[in-house]
């Protein structure tokens, strides 16, 4: 796991080393409501954290290219029954270390949409019912591949908040029988909102 940390944040540092003088690093920090596609629950009843940071580089005036290196919580939860009755209660924590490229669009100065490929490493995982922990069940896979896309609203030049929608493009978990178009198993879904505070190479000159 250490190994693949140390990857990232060197793949997350090569665009601060080729254009130190125009990039831009931000603090990332929110909520991440999640389901799972497949497990037979509906909602986006799962609360977790993210936080993280990213490098941006602008592409032209009004574009720039983010990457992001995030720590995310996933999963699924059975909603809260409104008699307490928690005989179905089912809960599935997924913890990634999570890789997102964005392209921004800023539309005007507050306003901007972003869209780009997620790639996420499992370092968590737990399933519980109201009997308790879950141990015999299928494997997770290791790795996340997904698309992010969403909106920005800012406040200043330093302080953004995001609504971010994300979804999974490979099953996180293969279950049941595959058709002839469709690859069926489970797949993560997110709606986060979060906070950005946004550094930039002309903040380091001041000092």
């Amino acid at each position: 796991m250490f190994n693949i940390l140390k990857k990232l944040l060197i793949l997350l540092s090569l665009p601060l080393a080729t254009n130190a003088q125009s990039f831009k690093a931000s603090l990332i920090g929110g909520i991440n409501a999640s389901q799972v596609s497949g497990d037979e629950l509906g909602g986006f009843n799962k609360a977790g954290v993210m936080f993280g940071g990213s490098a941006i580089l602008p592409v032209t005036p009004k574009s720039d290219v983010a990457m992001e290196l995030l720590f995310i919580q996933k999963g699924s939860k059975t909603p809260t029954s409104k008699d307490n009755n928690n005989a179905d209660y089912y809960k599935m924590s997924l913890n990634y270390l999570e890789v997102q490229i964005n392209y921004t669009y800023h539309a005007s100065k507050k306003i901007g949409m972003h869209v780009g490929p997620t790639f996420g490493v499992l370092i968590g995982e737990k399933e519980e019912d109201i009997a308790g922990e879950l141990t015999e069940r299928p494997e997770f896979q290791k790795t996340e591949i997904g698309i992010a896309g969403g909106l920005s609203f800012h406040f200043s030049e330093k302080v953004g908040l995001y609504m971010r929608l994300s979804n999974s493009l490979l099953p996180i978990r293969k279950m049941g029988a595959d058709t002839r178009y469709f690859k069926s198993g489970q797949y993560n879904s997110g709606l986060a909102f979060f906070l950005t505070y946004t550094f930039s190479s002309k903040d380091k000159q001041k000092q």
